[in-house]
């Protein structure tokens, strides 16, 4: 099975992905080379706090001392992109356009594999 976020992962200066749900819960979240262990640490982050700020977002970027975070609004929730002060967020925009169709299959309480389409013989 292949990793849809392989192509955004692949931008130079992105670190990872976050999906949460409408209520803050963690659906997913991806990591890159050194930053698998912010994976771990995403999960005790409590993200319901941030939703009421985000309602009204249909795209952002917050703009950090050495980091940057790209969010997008989904069907059932957002998209979060963490990326250096150096990465092209038009080619992350690219790659979110992309994936946007997936990304709104994902569902809470869905699962990773909710992205894939089940092959048919």
């Amino acid at each position: 099975m292949k990793d849809i976020f392989k192509d955004i992962l692949g931008i130079e200066g992105v670190h990872g992905v976050i999906a949460l749900d409408g209520n803050g819960r963690l659906l997913l979240s991806r990591f890159s080379g050194d930053y698998r262990e912010e994976e771990a640490r995403i999960g005790s982050v409590h993200w319901n706090s941030f939703i009421p700020e985000f309602s009204d977002i249909v795209e952002a970027e917050l703009v950090f001392e050495r980091r940057r975070v790209y969010i997008r609004k989904i069907q059932h929730g957002f998209f979060m992109v963490v990326l250096d002060d150096i990465a092209p967020v038009s080619m992350v925009r690219l790659n979110c356009e992309v994936l946007q169709s997936s990304l709104d299959r994902l569902k809470p309480g869905g699962r990773f594999g909710q992205l894939f389409k089940k092959r048919r013989s």
